[in-house]
C-alpha cells in the first residue's frame, strides 16, 4: 500500500570560516580545561577593529594578540579565543527574527516575535531557494520547539526574482573581456575579432558586468533603478540593454523638462472641478482626469497585489504621454494637469526618489514627497464613458465601433447586428449564435 511521504534533504554545513567577518564563535581554549564556552555575561564577543586584512591565508584574527589572549572562565589560567567565525548562513537563518526586537532588547523577544512573525513577503534570488530558505525553516522550527517562536513557517509568501543577464565577450588570446575592452568588435589589447557569446547571468569571472559607478555617474541612480524594474517582470531574468537604460533616461528627462518649463503655473492650489465638465464628459481635461484615476488604480494593484513593477511603470509612462499631449487653456485645465503630474510624481517616488523629491519641491510642495500619502482612486471618476467594441464574424475581425459603457448583453448584441458593415456581411445567412464578451467583443456565428 502506497502513502505520501515528504523527504527533507537537509545537508550538514560547515559552521566556521577562516576570515574576519562573521559572528565570532564564543569558545575559549584552555590547556587545562579544554574547550570552554564564553560565559553568558560576557556575550556577545565583539570583533576587534584593529586587524590587518591581507591576502595571506588563515583568519586575520590570528594576528590580533589582544583578541586572542584571554583568561579561562573556568580556572582563570591563560587561554586563547577561537579565531574562526561562523558562516554567514548561521546569521541569515534567523536575522528576520532579530529584526523584531530593538537594539537594546534581548535578541529574541517572544512578545515582539509573536506580533510580527511570520514575514509577509520574502523576495530573493533563485539561489536562495535552495539552501537559505531550507535552513531558515529549520532554525524557525527548532526555535518553535524550544518555545521562542509560535509560527511553523518563517515566510508567508515567496517571490523568486530573476537574474540580471548580459552577453559575454571573449578574445582568442586574452579570454573573457569587459565591455570597455572591446572596440568595434575587436579586443583593444591585441586587435583580434571578439567572439560574442550567449546571454548569461552577470558574473565577475566572465566579465559580462556593468559598472554601477559608471551608470550612476552617467545616468544617475534613479534611471538605473527605473530601468532594472521596468525591463522585465521581477520573476523573470532581465537581459541588460544599453538602449533600454537610455530610454528610461529620456523618459525621466521629459518629466523634468515639462515640470521645470511650467513650474510657476503648476504651483497653483486650484482643485480640478469635475462638475464643470458634467455636460461634456469627452473634454480633454475630463479624459486626462479619468486616465489619472485609472492609472492610480492600475499602479496600486500592480505594486501591492501583483508585484508587477514593470507594468506599473508602463502605466505611468502611458499616462505621461497623455499629459505631454494635453494643452491646457482654462484654469480648470491647469488644475487637471497639476492633478495628473502630482500623482505621477507620487507613484514614481518609490522608483525614482531623488528626481521626484526635487520636482515635488519645484511644484511648491513644502512637505517631503515621502511623507505624503499614497494616492487613492475614485471608482466613478475612473469609469470609462465608452468602450471600443470589437465585432467578429465566425471568429474573424470585421468591424470596430464605440459603445456606451455599461450596456447589457442584449443591447450590445443588437448594436453589433445593426452595424452597417456587419449587416451586409451576414445578409441572407443564418445567424446560429451571438457570443458576447462584455466590454470586449461580439462574435457572430453564421452558417
Amino acid at each position: 500500500m502506497s502513502r505520501r511521504v515528504v523527504n527533507y534533504r537537509l545537508r550538514d554545513w560547515g559552521v566556521s570560516r577562516q576570515r574576519y567577518w562573521g559572528t565570532p564563535i564564543p569558545i575559549i581554549y584552555c590547556d587545562k580545561c579544554g574547550a570552554v564556552p564564553v560565559p553568558e555575561k560576557d556575550l556577545p564577543v565583539v570583533l576587534p577593529e584593529d586587524v590587518s586584512l591581507t591576502a595571506e591565508c588563515g583568519s586575520p584574527l590570528q594576528a590580533s594578540e589582544d583578541f586572542i589572549r584571554t583568561k579561562c572562565p573556568a580556572c582563570g589560567a591563560r587561554a586563547r579565543r577561537e579565531t574562526d567565525t561562523m558562516d554567514t548562513f548561521v546569521d541569515s537563518s534567523w536575522y528576520f527574527l532579530r529584526y523584531c526586537s530593538g537594539r537594546d532588547e534581548e535578541p529574541l523577544n517572544r512578545e515582539n516575535i509573536s506580533c510580527w512573525m511570520p514575514v509577509d513577503q520574502y523576495i530573493g534570488g533563485v539561489e536562495h531557494a535552495v539552501l537559505h530558505l531550507l535552513y531558515s525553516r529549520f532554525f524557525t522550527r527548532v526555535l518553535r520547539d524550544v518555545g521562542i517562536v509560535t509560527v511553523n513557517e518563517p515566510f508567508s509568501n515567496l517571490l523568486t526574482q530573476g537574474m540580471v543577464c548580459k552577453e559575454t565577450l571573449k578574445c582568442p588570446e586574452h579570454g573573457w573581456l569587459f565591455p570597455h575592452e572591446v572596440n568595434d568588435g575587436r579586443c583593444i589589447k591585441c586587435g583580434q575579432q571578439v567572439e560574442r557569446g550567449r546571454v548569461e547571468k552577470m558574473s565577475k569571472s566572465k566579465k559580462n558586468v556593468v559598472d554601477p559607478d559608471y551608470l550612476i555617474k552617467r545616468y544617475g541612480s534613479d534611471t538605473s533603478r527605473l530601468f532594472i524594474l521596468f525591463a522585465a517582470p521581477p520573476e523573470k531574468d532581465l537581459e541588460w540593454s544599453d538602449q533600454g537604460i537610455e530610454g528610461a533616461y529620456r523618459f525621466l528627462g521629459r518629466i523634468w523638462t515639462l515640470v521645470i518649463r511650467d513650474a510657476e503655473k503648476l504651483k497653483g492650489g486650484d482643485v480640478y472641478d469635475a462638475g464643470t465638465e458634467s455636460s461634456n464628459r469627452k473634454s480633454s481635461s475630463a479624459k486626462l482626469y479619468r486616465k489619472t484615476h485609472q492609472t492610480i488604480k492600475k499602479v496600486t494593484t500592480d505594486i501591492e497585489k501583483r508585484l508587477q513593477f514593470n507594468t506599473a511603470i508602463a502605466s505611468m509612462m502611458e499616462l505621461f504621454n497623455e499629459v505631454s499631449a494635453f494643452t491646457p487653456e482654462t484654469d480648470n485645465d491647469w488644475a487637471a494637469l497639476r492633478f495628473s503630474i502630482k500623482n505621477i510624481l507620487l507613484m514614481l517616488s518609490p522608483f525614482t526618489p531623488h528626481l521626484t523629491e526635487e520636482l515635488w519641491e519645484v511644484m511648491g510642495e513644502r512637505r517631503s514627497i515621502i511623507e505624503h500619502e499614497w494616492p487613492e482612486w475614485d471608482e466613478d471618476a475612473a469609469r470609462e464613458e465608452e468602450i471600443e467594441l470589437v465585432i467578429q464574424v465566425n471568429g474573424k475581425l470585421r468591424a470596430k465601433t464605440m459603445a456606451p459603457a455599461g450596456l447589457g448583453d442584449e443591447q450590445i448584441r443588437a448594436m453589433a447586428l445593426g452595424e452597417p458593415k456587419i449587416k451586409n456581411l451576414i445578409e441572407g445567412r443564418t445567424v446560429r449564435k451571438v457570443i458576447v464578451v462584455k466590454g470586449r467583443l461580439v462574435n457572430i456565428v453564421v452558417a
